[in-house]
């Protein structure tokens, strides 16, 4: 099987659940609370990892307990560590996510990231991936990540962009990526109030191969220049929906790796999104892409 790149944020969670948010100036008090390791593309090869790809993260933490924490547990993840850079007199990258209970989940995230501690470009890193790899990129740190995307891309790597709500040169990243997977919220916030089947198609300029919009809970809709279409969301009790997306894209790569056709992927990725969010976190031993094909009925994937 190809191996999965990646690179982009590493962070240490804080999360902490709530019956409801607290109003202006009002105290809580909670002992459910839980810390754990995060970021898009860390979450996504994390779950590749323990469905038994070979990952490789290239990311960046600081010289302090925090970053040995992270790469320590996103290790024992089974993802590849020896490309995490430590940054020297940083504190490395915190988030603090207050997930609300009482509504299905949803969650409000508060990074805490000094701008310095970013991963700096690795010629090895590029050097070993081989035709057919993949690389999943956030756009976060763009200097870096638009060589890496640029280089992996000429040398006949598949290219992933997962850009959150960032606004990217579109015209600069089209030219090294094959699949754009994006939320809603960063679709208007690039291209403003437009019919997100006709952002597909304008995302989708060659040599992309595909647009996907993330809706949440509302589905994804996905597609090209040729046609597009829509995936519902798979029904579950959501206890906590952070990383979700970042599963979403787990699950859309695991169907690339099986040489599955866009609308299997698609469906395998809002499956694992789905299934994600039934968990604390993303890193159960038991959220990986075996449990996922077992666990719900699919229309689009091969027999």
């Amino acid at each position: 099987m190809p191996k999965v790149y990646a690179s982009g944020l590493l962070v240490y969670d804080h999360v902490l659940f709530l019956d409801s948010y607290p109003a202006l100036n009002e105290k809580r008090i909670t002992s459910d609370f839980h810390r754990f390791f995060g970021g898009p593309a860390s979450n996504a090869l994390a779950f590749l990892s323990r469905s038994g790809v070979e990952t490789a993260l290239l990311a960046a933490v600081g010289d302090d307990g925090t970053g040995r924490t992270v790469v320590d547990e996103i290790g024992s993840q089974g993802v590849r560590t020896d490309f995490i850079q430590t940054k020297k007199k940083l504190a490395s990258p915190v988030a603090y996510i207050l997930i609300e209970k009482s509504n299905h989940g949803k969650r409000t995230a508060i990074l805490s990231h000094d701008v310095l501690c970013c991963p700096a470009y690795h010629a090895d890193f590029v050097e070993s991936m081989t035709p057919g790899d993949i690389l999943l990129l956030e756009g976060r740190y763009e200097e870096t990540e638009y060589r890496l995307g640029r280089e992996a891309h000429e040398k006949g790597v598949i290219t992933v962009l997962d850009p959150g709500t960032r606004v990217l040169n579109l015209e600069k990243w089209s030219t090294c990526i094959d699949y754009w997977l994006v939320p809603k919220e960063g679709v208007t916030q690039t291209l403003g109030t437009i019919d997100l089947f006709t952002a597909c198609h304008f995302l989708s300029k060659p040599p992309v191969k595909m647009a996907g919009i993330t809706l949440g809970a509302g589905g994804v809709v996905y597609g090209n220049r040729e046609g597009t279409a829509f995936q519902p969301a798979f029904h579950v009790d959501a206890v906590d929906s952070n990383g979700s997306g970042d599963i979403f894209h787990a699950g859309f790569i695991w169907g690339l790796l099986q040489g599955w056709d866009i609308p299997a992927c698609v469906e395998f990725g809002a499956a694992a999104g789905a299934l994600a969010a039934t968990f604390i976190g993303t890193h159960s031993p038991e959220l990986t892409a075996q449990a996922i094909k077992s666990h719900f009925t699919f229309h689009h994937l091969p027999d």
